[in-house]
């Protein structure tokens, strides 16, 4: 009998307590930051277009002439060897796309179209010479 009067009880109190105050806040929208939509050059395209399920796939493109000759696509490497275009070209897309797509480049050598670069878990490199040229992507730590 006495833990069915406090049951009672407890349920009145919880009750009255909900009662009393009103109505309950609207909820708000997350003020959590969101980020930045991806924005591949209109001359570019992702990786996942070349087939790859692996690394930064939507955020890493590569420019749409691209010709690739050989291709890992593992969940520790992602590595690109490309005919076409030339070293210089591809080198010069990259440094417009990848700010664009999130990618920080940390450093280039135009003389020697070298440069490495993070972002989105991952840092990579590229790297060409008169005949082809290559990007290495490993995820970060």
């Amino acid at each position: 009998m006495l833990g069915r009067a406090l049951v009672v009880a407890l349920f009145l109190a919880v009750l009255t307590a909900c009662s009393a105050g009103g109505s309950f806040p609207e909820p708000s929208e997350s003020s959590a930051p969101t980020a930045a939509p991806i924005r591949i050059p209109a001359d570019g395209v992702p990786l996942t277009s070349f087939g790859f399920t692996n690394g930064p796939v939507r955020e890493f493109s590569l420019p749409r002439d691209s010709t690739l000759k050989a291709v890992v696509d593992q969940t520790n490497n992602v590595t690109m060897v490309l005919t076409s275009p030339t070293a210089p070209e591809a080198y010069a897309y990259l440094q417009r796309a990848l700010p664009a797509t999130g990618f920080r480049v940390t450093a280039q050598n135009a003389a020697t179209t070298t440069m490495t670069f993070t972002g989105h878990g991952w840092q990579g490199s590229f790297t060409g010479n008169p005949r082809s040229a290559a990007v290495l992507l490993r995820p970060v730590g």
